[in-house]
């Protein structure tokens, strides 16, 4: 018993030991890697000797308006949402960098009224206040909420087969069961069946506060609120469209309505500019910016640093990253179906809806 005790407790402290030095050793790497600028902006090509600089952000994934939790974490860098803050943050990052011109390249099938109008004010803003011009490109998607966005820019151009458009708003669904006699759940899941059977008391004050309640349908003075919601935040939209892109509100609304349109015909429909890659509008900003030798700075994230995401993340963070897909998964989830948004894909934007 003492000779099994003697080699537990050495294999043991062997184990703790090297747990200790890797623990250890990791973190002291973290910090000879890590960037004490904190440089949102970490990739630089072209003239790096050059003063004058072209930034180029990408954002990818639906727009909302705040993150869930690990937000400090840096686990959102893995993550394909478009968050207010996040571009707040990079914004005041670039007032730092002292660019000369702004290219985003977004893929997004929109997102809630609210970011996307946040984010669209924020562009403007920022554009108007630093004398800095945008262009915007999309490689694949810039569809409802994308495009309002894209709409603060200068100018707008996409790739070649890349979608574009939908410019109309979404209320949430109101599905309700009609006159409903059994609710059952299986295997492959819910099912309910209806004839005048199951009823249904909720303990509430004030008209309509159980709106898209699931056993009752919508009254006609619900129907017109619910109506107006979307209509007043659509003219808004069309609005910004006829101003920005001096398109008139009447072929918005009866011609191009909010249907999806290819590269070709969005061009055709005045909704962007040209057909180009990102590439091609980074050149056509520096021929607009009248400079000839320039720099391009990026956002990238650090992905060399193995060490330290072998041994600290996993250990700090990684275990909870499944958690937070998930969070964010249904958080997306419920505001397609659920939200008042310009996502024209709804709850396909994403596969576990």
């Amino acid at each position: 018993m003492n000779i099994f005790t003697k080699v537990f407790i050495q294999v043991f402290a062997f184990f703790t030991a090297l747990f200790i030095f890797i623990t250890l050793f990791s973190v002291l790497i973290f910090f000879i890697t890590y960037d004490q600028d904190n440089k949102i902006f970490n990739k630089t090509t072209g003239n790096t000797n050059s003063a004058n600089k072209i930034a180029v952000l990408k954002l990818n994934g639906p727009i909302l308006e705040n993150p869930p939790m690990f937000y400090d974490f840096g686990l959102l860098n893995k993550v394909n949402v478009i968050y207010t803050s996040q571009i707040k943050e990079i914004l005041g990052h670039l007032e730092i960098e002292k660019i000369n011109g702004l290219v985003v390249s977004i893929n997004s099938p929109g997102g809630s009224v609210s970011a996307t109008h946040t984010i669209y004010n924020l562009l403007k803003n920022f554009s108007k206040k630093n004398s800095i011009d945008i262009f915007f490109h999309t490689n694949e998607l810039m569809a409802s909420g994308a495009y309002w966005v894209a709409l603060s820019g200068k100018k707008i151009y996409a790739n070649y087969g890349s979608l574009i458009g939908s410019i109309g708003v979404k209320g949430p669904d109101w599905i309700y069961f009609d006159s409903p006699i059994s609710i059952s759940s299986g295997i492959i899941g819910q099912g309910v069946e209806t004839k005048n059977g199951i009823k249904k008391f909720t303990n509430i004050s004030g008209n309509s506060k159980d709106l898209f309640n699931s056993f009752r349908s919508p009254t006609n003075k619900e129907r017109i609120d619910l109506q107006n919601i979307t209509k007043n935040i659509y003219f808004d939209f069309v609005k910004d469209v006829e101003k920005n892109r001096k398109i008139e509100a009447d072929i918005i609304i009866n011609n191009i309505g909010a249907m999806i349109f290819d590269s070709k015909t969005a061009k055709e429909n005045h909704l962007i500019d040209e057909i180009i890659t990102l590439d091609e509008v980074i050149k056509k900003m520096a021929k607009h910016l009248s400079i000839k030798e320039y720099q391009i700075i990026e956002r990238e994230y650090d992905n060399n640093n193995f060490i330290y995401d072998i041994f600290i993340s996993n250990f700090k963070i990684q275990t909870n990253f499944n958690a937070l897909e998930k969070i964010i998964d249904q958080n997306v989830c419920d505001f397609a179906k659920y939200g008042i948004s310009t996502i024209f894909l709804n709850t396909r934007i994403n596969s576990s809806c």
